[in-house]
């Protein structure tokens, strides 16, 4: 069971990293800084994605805003938040199953 959840997961990190509006370089740094990871991105893209990754409730109108204004398009700037929040999901996601094998591990 544990290994059609990772593929699952991995389809889904490619699936983002593919085709879209947004450049491929901005979709994947979006996903790496919602993961908790350095992307590097310009503003407004930096605070918007560190935030969903770090604390998704804190989001602001005003940052999703001048996300969208940046990105030019309301679907451009949806790739954008979709993007850091799965990252952000699949990180919570990649802890909770190694947290399982451990456990698993231990019980041995």
């Amino acid at each position: 069971m544990a290994s059609r959840h990772a593929d699952h997961a991995e389809a889904l990190r490619t699936r983002v990293l593919g085709s879209g509006v947004i450049d491929n370089a901005l979709r994947s740094g979006a996903m790496r800084a919602g993961a908790g990871g350095d992307a590097s991105l310009p503003e407004p893209y930096a605070a918007l994605t560190r935030t969903i990754g770090e604390r998704s409730y804190r989001v602001t109108d005003a940052q999703v805003g001048a996300v969208r204004s940046a990105a030019g398009t309301d679907r451009a700037a949806f790739e954008v938040i979709m993007s850091a929040s799965i990252g952000a999901g699949l990180r919570r996601w990649d802890a909770a199953m190694a947290a399982l094998e451990e456990a698993e591990d231990a019980s041995r």
